[in-house]
Formats: structure tokens, sequence, C-alpha cells
């Protein structure tokens, strides 16, 4: 019995190491993020009134390891590592995000920019390079 736990564990271990390297990006990649946008961690997550989690993307940026993961459930689309992150910063081109914008200007870029004009509720969180990180949550 105890083999049986043991091998069931290691096959665990196994399945989840690998699911988590599958976000990973590489660092030169990311530091283009981190270059053009300033933006070191970005979180989004939209909900619709047809679907919870609608979308959510997230990247980040990290002297060990860097990652992405986009998923898209109106579209039916889940990319992870460098797709990922081309889908996220084709967002990033139409959103222009600023450290100093409002709040509610970077809530309506960011749902326009992921093509949510219509959303039930919208969760941010986004850190800049040398600034606070920001968390913003709106509902409509």
């Amino acid at each position: 019995m105890k083999k049986l736990t043991s091998i069931i564990l290691a096959c665990c271990f196994i399945v989840m190491s690998g699911c988590s390297n599958q976000n990973l990006v590489p660092k030169t990649e990311a530091s283009d993020v981190v270059d053009t946008y300033g933006i070191t961690s970005f979180t989004v997550t939209i909900d619709t009134n047809e679907e919870q989690e609608a979308l959510t993307a997230s990247f980040s940026e990290k002297k060990e390891r860097s990652e992405a993961e986009y998923t898209n459930k109106k579209e039916e689309v889940a990319l992870h590592g460098k797709k990922a992150l081309k889908k996220i910063m084709e967002a990033f081109e139409k959103m222009q995000p600023d450290p100093e914008s409002e709040e509610t200007e970077i809530i309506k870029s960011a749902a326009e920019a992921f093509g949510f004009k219509e959303y039930k509720m919208i969760r941010l969180e986004v850190k800049f390079k040398g600034y606070d990180s920001k968390e913003i949550m709106f509902s409509k």
C-alpha cells in the first residue's frame, strides 16, 4: 500500500510540475514587456452575465522565472507561455497602460483591449516598475 501511495504521489508531482512549466516565458520576452510598458505584473479577470471568468489573463516578470497565461472562454482559447504573452501584449498595445492613469480609465481600456465591452465585473491587478501595485475591482 505504501508503494502504491508513493507511486501515485510521484505521478501527481510529475504532472503538476510539468503543467507549471507550460506558462514559462523566455527572459528576453518578459524584459520586453517591462521595457515597453513598464509592467512587471498584470492580472485581469472579466465576468460577463453569461460566464464567470469569461476572460483571465496574467503576466508576471520575476528574476527567477517569468510566466504568462491567457484564457478566453468566449473565444474558447487557452494559451500559455509565449503564445499567451503575445495575446496579452496585443491588448497592452491597445490599452497603452500608464501608471498615472485614473482607475476608471484603466478598467475601461483593459475591458475594450481584451474585447469585452459588455461585462458584469472586472478585477485588475497591475504593478508598474517603480510604483505600488494597483488592485481595482469594478462591477456594473
